[in-house]
């Protein structure tokens, strides 16, 4: 939403782009929604018509349409003025920057909540976090760790320690539970770095749900049983034509920057790259949500 000054053609003002990312959330019936960029500073009111920050905004706009979401942590810092940076006293609150999560009460209850802000920073750039939640599945009683991240887009080194700190937090965080481990990872699966730090996913318990392997462009056995577009790359750059920056359509799966990591022993039924694109033209469609395709997985936990 910071960026709503410089929006041209495709690049939409948030306000326009809000009710796509709300009816793609809805029309998937996404159960938890790991957001990134979701801006939670308080000084952008007059782009808003929900809540006082981006994140509240969307929770509203999605609610607005007769759903029932929540943020598991409304706080915009950790500060003792929880809604302000300015002379920030610093003081814990569960904030995580622009890293929220977003989970539908209507089949999830919220056990706990918090997040890590990374000892592994870029100096100079907003701090990045691990943003967490326990949720108990209304209709089962399992529970589940659902952890949302962005990392370090700046310097390969901190963002690899980043991915070390996310690792060691979640396994101390699991204590049994079944894990789902999503974000912005800003690393594809032909990153020099991604040799070493899929398997260190998978060695954990909670691998790539599309079982990407490094530098391999095609699906080797994947978890997903069902894919759908899921040759797409997820990051697009607000460029309409999707054939410009994605794998073939068959078996290749595209060069995502965003992951979906689950529990090695939870069954995946679903993959799905969600863009409104006409399948003659291969253009998205209507007004561009987002830089980035939401990407969705349906697991079954137990």
């Amino acid at each position: 939403m910071n960026n709503d000054a410089k929006s041209t053609a495709d690049m939409r003002p948030w306000r326009e782009r809000r009710a796509v990312v709300a009816a793609q959330i809805l029309r998937e019936q996404v159960d938890v929604v790991g957001l990134q960029e979701a801006n939670q500073s308080t000084i952008y009111g007059s782009s808003l018509d929900y809540g006082t920050t981006q994140y509240g905004d969307l929770r509203g706009a999605v609610n607005a349409a007769g759903a029932h979401y929540a943020v598991t942590n409304e706080a915009s810092y950790n500060c003792a003025r929880e809604n302000s940076n300015q002379a920030c006293v610093p003081a814990y609150r569960g904030a995580s920057n622009s890293t929220r999560i977003l989970y539908n009460t209507d089949t999830l209850d919220l056990l706990a909540q918090g997040s890590l802000r990374y000892a592994a920073q870029s100096a100079g750039h907003i701090d990045r976090y691990l943003a967490w939640g326990v949720f108990r599945v209304r209709a089962t009683g399992g529970e589940l760790l659902f952890a949302d991240t962005h990392l370090d887009s700046y310097d390969t080194a901190v963002r690899v320690a980043q991915w070390h700190e996310l690792i060691d937090r979640v396994t101390a965080l699991q204590n049994g539970r079944p894990v789902v481990v999503v974000g912005d990872f800003n690393t594809s699966k032909f990153s020099s770095w991604a040799a070493q730090m899929l398997p260190a996913m998978q060695r954990a318990g909670f691998g790539d749900v599309l079982n990407q392997q490094y530098a391999n462009p095609n699906a080797v056995s994947p978890r997903a049983q069902n894919r759908v577009d899921a040759w797409m790359n997820s990051f697009h750059g607000f460029v309409r034509k999707v054939s410009g920056y994605s794998a073939f359509q068959g078996s290749r799966i595209g060069n995502n920057i965003d992951w979906v990591f689950a529990s090695n022993a939870l069954p995946v039924t679903d993959w799905k790259t969600v863009v409104d694109h006409d399948p003659s033209t291969l253009e998205i469609s209507g007004v561009i949500p987002s830089d980035h395709s939401m990407v969705a997985a349906t697991l079954l936990i137990p």
